[in-house]
This record gives structure tokens, sequence and C-alpha cells, in this order.
């Protein structure tokens, strides 16, 4: 979350006047009891968010963002405000922003295997649908168990995320 103030325009003002309803994205404000504004700006599958004070932002308006801030926030609000920059500039939330999740490859193997355990398969059967009959026929009584035990340990990872290991996505 990009924490924004938003000022009304003013005819002296350099900078072009940020105005939602030109955007390509949709956009959803949130209006708090405080007067402080949440606005979720979406584009396909990717989002930002921004905690706005100050003017009204459902009318045109002036951004600008506080420079000074917490060291340990301060790599993702540069990127939240790449990101919004680009919006304004080009009318997109660009992709080259939203990398995958180095994790999204293995997270997918484990969720599939929890899947298969839950539905009542045995490992061996998991790891046929998950890495093929023809390198499970082959390696799965080698002695060392390097399938088994990968199978083994994407379900019991799977179940840990089950049970409130899921938290460990949102840091």
């Amino acid at each position: 979350m990009l924490p924004i103030i938003a000022e009304q325009l003013s005819t002296l003002s350099p900078t072009l006047p940020f105005d939602l309803t030109v955007l390509s994205c949709r956009a959803t404000v949130l209006l708090m009891p405080d007067k402080s504004q949440h606005v979720l700006l979406r584009n396909a599958h990717r989002s930002l968010q921004l905690a706005v004070s100050g003017a009204d932002i459902q009318r045109p308006v002036c951004l600008r963002a506080d420079a000074i801030w917490p060291a340990a926030l301060s790599k993702h609000r540069l990127w939240a405000l790449e990101c919004l920059n680009a919006l304004c500039a080009h009318g997109q939330i660009p992709t080259r922003l939203f990398q995958p999740d180095k994790r999204g490859a293995r997270s997918t193997f484990v969720l599939r295997a929890l899947d298969g355990s839950l539905a009542g398969a045995s490992h061996r059967e998991i790891a046929q649908v998950l890495i093929g009959q023809g390198r499970v026929h082959a390696d799965w009584r080698d002695p060392r168990d390097h399938l088994r035990d990968r199978i083994r340990r994407a379900v019991t990872r799977g179940h840990a995320l089950m049970s409130c290991g899921y938290r460990d996505f949102l840091v």
C-alpha cells in the first residue's frame, strides 16, 4: 500500500492531474470514517493499493508522495510509486513490475500433492500424477529414496500450509 497525499488542483500546478475516471484500469474507492481514502487500482491480475489522505480522490487532483519512509518499507514503496507513475504515464500497470513468485512452481507442486493426499491417494499414486508413471516406475524403489522423499516432503509441507502455514505467503 502506497501512502499518497491528494491536493486540490491549482492553475499554477506544474503536474498533470490524476483523474480516476480516465484510467484504463478498474478503480475502487473506500471512504473511511476518519476521512482517509483507500483506492484499489486493478488491471488484469495486477493491482496497486493507495492510502490517500487530503483532497477527494474521486475528483481530479495532484498527487504527492511523502519522501520520508521507514527503511524497511522503502523498496516496496518505491516499487509501488513506480507502478503508479507508469499507470499515470501509460494508462496501464506494467507487467514487468509484477514478476512471478520464485516459489510458484514449488508451491503448485506442494498444493497438488496435498490435493492428492486429501483425496486419499497413496504417495506412489501422487508421484505418478505429478512426475509421471515412467519416472516413478524407474525410480520408486531406488534405495536412496529421492523420489519418495520428494513426495513425502511435498505432502507434509501441504498439510503444514493447510494448518496455518499459509500465513508464510503473506510475508
